[in-house]
């Protein structure tokens, strides 16, 4: 579900100097750095969207104002606990313990050091 956010006065002057065709131009080498001005405004409102935390090419105008629009927020991800972080390396440890069996066919059931990583991954989970 789409949100109103609002613009700054600056970014909305920015938005304003594409439409103008009044960006700076850039020289690199005998490389001219001007973008077209759909790739200027997409560029800009990337930037908009990183900052602010919503998709960027799913905006619409408001009836709000000029620096007011509607867009979709970008999904919050919720860092992991250091307890889940913990079990995720255990749970892949536990792959690979699996996995080491699967494809040495038994070779290592007398090896101490495989037999310590495996206790390892099973007592953990």
């Amino acid at each position: 579900m789409k949100q109103e956010f609002e613009m700054s006065e600056e970014q909305l002057q920015a938005i304003y100097d594409i439409s103008r065709n009044q960006m700076p131009v850039i020289y690199v080498g005998t490389w001219l750095g001007t973008e077209s001005k759909q790739e200027q405004a997409n560029m800009l409102w990337q930037k908009m969207a990183d900052e602010m935390g919503f998709v960027w090419d799913s905006v619409e105008a408001s009836a709000s104002g000029k620096k007011f629009f509607y867009a979709t927020p970008k999904e919050k991800v919720k860092p992991k606990t250091a307890i889940e972080l913990e079990m995720d390396k255990y749970d892949s440890l536990q792959k690979i313990v699996d996995h080491i069996e699967i494809t040495n066919g038994g070779h290592l059931r007398t090896n101490p050091a495989f037999l310590k990583l495996k206790l390892l991954a099973r007592d953990e989970q």
